[in-house]
């Protein structure tokens, strides 16, 4: 199996780095310093035992350069975030894509791009830290990448074989994962995993960016106000005919309870430090499949407004 990663940093890099480092066949798209890393060093990896490793992998400008140094092209991996320039979807035609963004709306969006027929939704789980170019370390925690289909395996639904084909992929790329020795697991009903990251990742990641505080303060000063955010999350995911389990919000925050408190998102550091961030892509999308469900989401719509302003005064406090 030849596989495509757009992009080498935290997750792109650090999954495909193992992969590389098992022997399989894996090339990355990339551009600037970190494509002249990966051309003259390679990946470095670092585990959460500090041990290095420098895997010398494939590279390339795009993926008609990558297809020709790989000899073919069965799965594009897009680890990348949903950032204001970014380029969110690969420029490949007739490729099965998976999408590992922390965004609930991306995948529909790459399904009205190429098809849903041909798009395999990821669900990413690692606390991983992109320290350089080309370099990254993996932290304490799990290592994972779920994957399934529009389809479900469903022979008889939209797409027909070529859903089935997807589904042939996204299962033979579970299986490499677990060569390599990553997590995770093809699941018959996908959506329900990427609502189910989503009901953590965006909700503690948007009020922790509200109230500049980590995982510990929310989940013990503002634990009603994250458990609203969470219910909301919950009516909109219900509102698009996702089936998440009666359980789901007092599961999360048991899952929130047993992290360490100093635990912030990589959305929360990037708006605390004035970078680009996924605020549209996370929050602004709970917001939209909101509306486009009709369900109502006063929260979130309080939230974004909120961080909005901050961002959009960061500027003039900066240049005082």
């Amino acid at each position: 199996m030849k596989i495509g990663f757009l992009g080498a940093g935290a997750v792109g890099g650090y999954f495909g780095g193992l992969m590389a480092k098992a022997g399989q066949d894996v090339g990355f798209v990339a551009r600037g310093e970190t494509l002249e890393t990966l051309r003259s060093t390679g990946l470095t990896l670092i585990d959460p035992e500090d041990n290095t490793s420098t895997i010398p992998v494939t590279s390339a400008e795009n993926f008609s350069e990558l297809r020709e140094k790989l000899g073919g092209l069965d799965v594009v991996i897009v680890a990348t975030k949903a950032l204001p320039g970014n380029e969110t979807f690969p420029d490949v035609e007739g490729v099965p894509v998976v999408t590992t963004h922390n965004s609930v709306e991306i995948p529909y969006l790459a399904a009205e791009n190429f098809g849903q027929d041909n798009l395999i939704p990821g669900v990413i789980r690692g606390y991983l830290t992109h320290v350089g170019p080309a370099k990254i370390k993996l932290n304490p925690g799990p290592l994972s990448l779920n994957v399934g289909t529009f389809a479900g395996g469903d022979a008889s639904a939209e797409g027909g074989t070529q859903a089935a084909h997807a589904e042939r992929i996204a299962r033979e790329l579970n299986e490499r994962l677990h060569a390599a020795d990553i997590g995770g697991k093809y699941l018959d009903d996908i959506f329900v995993d990427v609502w189910s990251k989503a009901l953590f990742v965006t909700t503690t990641g948007e009020l922790g960016a509200l109230a500049n505080q980590p995982l510990g303060y929310l989940r013990t000063e503002l634990r009603g106000s994250l458990e609203k955010l969470m219910r909301e999350v919950e009516a909109v995911a219900r509102g698009n005919n996702v089936a998440l389990p009666e359980n789901i919000v007092d599961k999360t925050l048991g899952f929130v309870d047993k992290q360490i408190p100093e635990a912030t998102s990589s959305m929360q550091r990037d708006i605390t430090a004035g970078k680009p961030n996924e605020l549209d892509a996370q929050v602004g999308a709970i917001r939209r499949m909101g509306e486009r469900a009709g369900v109502e989401t006063p929260l979130h719509d309080l939230v974004y407004g909120a961080l909005q302003a901050r961002l959009a005064a960061a500027p003039a406090d900066n240049e005082d």
